[in-house]
């Protein structure tokens, strides 16, 4: 009977503590906020502008399912794809140890191969008085809601990278310069 009790405890606490992605803010007919974990998100939907980007793409909009695909290829592929450390390090964060710390924005498009790609910027969210000394600074507006975030260099506290779903895999990862 304990061994029962036992048991069952372990297996409520284990399906309590699933991490799962909830939307909590509709702040355009083109964006939705979500929470996931640490951080929070936007999906853009396919109507979305997407300033300087994916113009001659094959729009989709994602759906949390994309998304927590995604977080989930990312999360296992950023360390190999992060092994150079560009623009990393002497101050600015160590993107694969701080992936919590970063805001997303999500941009779905299908590439010449009929797969989806999930396009996704970061910026840092989570500023220290160290790094407010430095001059690095969290842009305290709700614009990032309902608009492509564009910052220039910033070092890893702004990079972007687009993952393939269909093939698991991450392509195009840049990290912002050194000012």
């Amino acid at each position: 009977m304990k061994k029962t009790i036992t048991i069952s405890i372990l297996i409520f606490i284990l399906i309590s503590c699933k991490s799962t992605m909830k939307i909590i803010e509709k702040p355009s007919d083109f964006s939705t906020v979500i929470e996931y974990e640490k951080f929070q998100g936007v999906i853009f939907s396919d109507k979305a502008l997407c300033f300087l980007c994916l113009q001659d793409k094959e729009r989709f909009t994602p759906i949390l399912n994309d998304i927590e695909n995604a977080e989930r290829i990312l999360t296992q592929k950023i360390k190999n794809a992060n092994k150079d450390l560009i623009n990393q390090g002497n101050g600015c964060p160590i993107i694969n140890r701080n992936l919590k710390n970063y805001r997303r924005q999500y941009f779905g498009y299908i590439d010449n191969n009929g797969d989806k790609i999930i396009y996704t910027t970061f910026v840092w969210d989570r500023y220290t008085l160290w790094d407010k000394l430095r001059g690095y600074y969290k842009d305290e507006s709700e614009n990032w809601k309902t608009e492509k975030e564009m910052v220039l260099d910033g070092c890893s506290y702004n990079w972007e990278i687009k993952i393939n779903l269909n093939k698991s895999e991450l392509f195009e990862f840049d990290v912002n310069g050194v000012a």
